[in-house]
């Protein structure tokens, strides 16, 4: 990455001391003219409010076409940011240091940017190449199980779209992963790298082939929209990987067999895999039918054939499937609801 004139860090309320000022100390210990901006934590920060609050941060410190931004932190933190420089002066360079192991393996390569809207996830971005992205795995130590859980998601997706031998890695490396083992997580996260990078490279703006990325994606964005963002990312995404792999296998794509390692993995791992019982069905059809690869109003699913290979029809990499198979499969995944207590029978007396 070339030098600029000046950089603006923009990391998350969580990071702003813990790894923002740091960061920001090392630039200037070098030399190079910096400034840290924050927002609030969380996926209700990807909205146009921020946005619009990190715009005025920087035209406030006087950045301009010679400026950088560094996005620290996770995939929050790297849509938003790469967002923002996409637009702003009509797109400026940006890095991303990803914080979060779903932001290692998947949300900082690729260009995707983007902010939410009450319609849906990612509703609104541009895609806009970051000018590096670097990788510290030392990241993971401070890293909430929760969110390490739900990073492992996007592994195992990365697996199953196009890497059969990291998906047999994965099965048999459960405990160390959950251990968090460094030289297992440089073996994943290489290997995620290099699925996205070879797909994105194939497709850079989604076109065709980019479309395996989103494989759990149709159903699993509808689910974390749905819940208001109280679904983990990865957690989302572990549901709608059982759905759609049981859709493939309901259509004559997918073995059984193979939806169950692919449920079995994402159970072992300690993610989702089954709906809550109030889940309107309806209403994630209805949120998914509104996906980008949906075709005029019709669900386009990205669907495995077998662990490590997807299914394309005349090249296309989208299937569309009726809506009637997607409901059933949906309904058949539904968690028992919890019986109601008995009604107390009142002793007779004579």
């Amino acid at each position: 990455m070339r030098l600029c004139g000046r950089y603006v860090i923009v990391t998350d309320s969580n990071l702003h001391t813990l790894y923002g000022e740091p960061l920001l100390a090392g630039f200037r210990r070098r030399g190079l003219p910096a400034d840290l901006v924050s927002f609030p934590a969380g996926e209700g920060s990807k909205s146009r409010r921020v946005r619009d609050e990190i715009e005025d941060a920087i035209i406030r410190l006087g950045a301009g076409r010679d400026t950088a931004l560094v996005a620290l932190g996770g995939g929050v933190v790297g849509d938003l940011v790469g967002f923002v420089a996409a637009t702003f002066n009509r797109g400026i360079p940006f890095v991303q240091i990803p914080t979060t192991l779903i932001g290692m393996v998947d949300s900082s390569i690729g260009g995707k940017t983007g902010i939410n809207h009450e319609a849906g996830k990612n509703f609104i971005g541009a895609f806009h190449q970051p000018a590096g992205v670097f990788i510290d795995i030392n990241f993971l130590a401070s890293l909430p199980r929760r969110h390490f859980v739900s990073g492992m998601a996007e592994v195992i997706k990365c697996g199953v779209i196009a890497d059969r031998t990291l998906f047999m890695l994965l099965e048999k490396r459960t405990e160390r992963i959950a251990r968090k083992s460094p030289d297992i997580l440089v073996r994943i996260i290489e290997a995620c790298c290099r699925v996205k990078v070879r797909v994105v490279g194939d497709d850079l703006k989604e076109s065709n082939r980019r479309k395996i990325l989103n494989f759990g994606h149709t159903i699993g964005h509808a689910l974390e929209t749905l819940s208001g963002y109280s679904l983990a990312h990865g957690e989302a995404i572990a549901i709608g990987m059982v759905a759609e792999a049981r859709i493939a296998s309901r259509i004559g794509l997918l073995s059984s067999a193979a939806v169950e390692r692919i449920s079995s993995l994402l159970s072992q791992t300690g993610l989702p895999t089954v709906l809550p019982a109030a889940t309107d069905i309806q209403a994630v059809l209805a949120v998914a039918r509104r996906d980008k690869k949906a075709r005029s109003g019709r669900i386009a699913y990205a669907l495995p054939t077998r662990i490590g290979a997807m299914a394309h029809q005349g090249g296309d990499y989208g299937t569309v499937v009726d809506d009637r198979i997607a409901v059933e499969v949906l309904a058949g995944m539904k968690m028992p609801r919890e019986p109601s207590p008995p009604i107390p029978i009142e002793p007779r007396t004579s």
